[in-house]
């Protein structure tokens, strides 16, 4: 059971989806579509995008996986535009990661006991996705829902004791090469 479902995550993730399928799947209002079609596709053309079930009880929302990678748990039970938020977000990683300072300050810092090091480095790289995906929600429509919702949707800002002991328990537990194998197997792949 465990590999067909393996498999069944793996074809999802080589099955990318392109923007204008990804909006119409999260329900995104029609009129607002081509703005964000043309957005995306003059500044996130090389975001590869994967919106599949994660097979996980861990409250992962979505994920990086590479410089041009992201998956979207289609689990997650939330209204379109907070979608787009975390694709938004999830790219910002695959900037940072591209940029060399996501490992290091972020994954490494765990794996060496560096508690008081993640700390710092978590909420710098959470601060920088969430500033991108919102100044970039505002800029492609959704400034009513940022000026609402911008307070919740930063909270993961300070959610980094819990994070640290999640990847703390799950580097134990699946003994990764590196923070995208160990990504790969919290979401079930």
């Amino acid at each position: 059971m465990r590999i067909i479902k393996s498999y069944k995550i793996f074809e999802s993730l080589n099955s990318h989806i392109s923007i204008d399928e990804y909006l119409n799947m999260i329900r995104i209002p029609q009129d607002k579509i081509p703005k964000i079609v043309d957005w995306w596709n003059e500044n996130r053309s090389n975001i590869r995008i994967n919106y599949f079930p994660f097979s996980t009880v861990l409250p992962i929302l979505g994920v990086f996986l590479g410089t041009d990678d992201v998956a979207i748990n289609k689990n997650l039970n939330a209204p379109g535009f907070m979608k787009l938020f975390i694709l938004l977000h999830e790219s910002r990683h695959c900037d940072q990661h591209k940029e060399g300072i996501f490992m290091e300050g972020y994954y490494d810092s765990v794996v060496n006991d560096n508690k008081e090091e993640f700390l710092k480095n978590y909420e710098i790289l959470e601060k920088d996705a969430n500033d991108f995906a919102i100044n970039s929600m505002k800029i492609i429509g959704f400034e009513s829902e940022m000026k609402r919702e911008e307070s919740h949707l930063r909270g993961n800002e300070s959610g980094g004791n819990h994070v640290y002991n999640m990847m703390k328990n799950d580097i134990l537990k699946y003994n990764p090469t590196d923070f995208i194998d160990l990504l790969k197997r919290q979401i079930g792949i």
